[in-house]
């Protein structure tokens, strides 16, 4: 086992196929949060045949809080932020510990997602402002100090968050160019109705966080969404077009659940 570095991850709602995914963190302290309605521990357990660290929640509490449950677990100097849609293997991971161990001021290294490559290049890494964050190893010390996910977001937009805090830090970013990860890409999710939902909900309540907190909000671009897709719902309701009114009662409600956020926070937002 390699005991420099653990594994994070978080379950919502993993069909039992991908849970096979985990075997791949076998030589790794692994550490689980697992939010479905009913516990994964048993079947993890028959795939894995070693000890893992398991934390279970009925309820979603989203990925940022589940994530950052998660590094308050982390007993290692390094940690694999990563998700169940997500293969790596262990070559690749020992490729980003040598590189993030030999660089002071970088606090993530991610590796090439989906564009593996035989050329050899002198080139062993390169400093990005952004990373493709569905994968990174993560020096704990640094991610204490800066922080991880804003919990303010629920699903999406805490990446994109979190890589403008970095740009904002003294820590730097970097790709590993010798270390590969093959992402599949929603595959680590049932893709239900109500899973649809709230995908799309959290997408857009996501933005206008982010567009809050870094002061670009305006109420035009609330009250244009709310509008435009209120004046659409009855159309799609008549063409039965199923995956367009889906979007579009998940942007309302998105966009409400952000009002009701709004009005819950302002005084602590001010």
């Amino acid at each position: 086992m390699d005991k420099n570095i653990s594994v994070i991850i978080t379950l919502y709602k993993t069909p039992p196929n991908r849970l096979q995914i985990l075997k791949q963190y076998e030589n790794y302290n692994l550490i689980i949060f697992d939010q479905d309605t009913k516990s994964n521990k048993k079947t993890i357990s028959k795939i894995l045949k070693k000890k893992f660290r398991y934390f279970y929640s009925k309820k979603n509490i989203g990925l940022s809080r589940s994530t950052n449950f998660l590094i308050s677990k982390v007993k290692t100097n390094f940690f694999l932020f990563t998700q169940a849609d997500i293969e790596i293997n262990k070559v690749s991971i020992a490729n980003l510990l040598k590189v993030i161990k030999s660089k002071k001021d970088v606090i993530f290294a991610a590796p090439v997602i989906d564009k593996y490559s035989k050329k050899n290049s002198a080139k062993k890494y390169v400093y990005l402002n952004k990373l493709n964050a569905v994968v990174m190893l993560c020096d704990l010390k640094k991610v204490r100090k800066l922080g991880f996910f804003d919990e303010n977001f629920f699903l999406y937009w805490e990446d994109v968050d979190l890589m403008e805090r970095v740009q904002s830090s003294k820590f730097k970013m970097i790709k590993v160019l010798n270390s590969y990860a093959k992402h599949y890409g929603g595959k680590s999710t049932v893709e239900d109705y109500k899973t649809k939902i709230t995908r799309q909900t959290n997408f857009k309540y996501g933005e206008f966080i982010f567009d809050l907190k870094y002061k670009r909000l305006r109420l035009l671009k609330i009250v244009r969404t709310l509008f435009k897709n209120i004046i659409l719902i009855p159309i799609f309701l008549v063409i039965y077009d199923q995956n367009k009114l889906i979007s579009c009662l998940s942007k309302i409600i998105g966009t409400f659940k952000f009002i009701i956020f709004y009005f819950s926070k302002r005084n602590s937002l001010n």
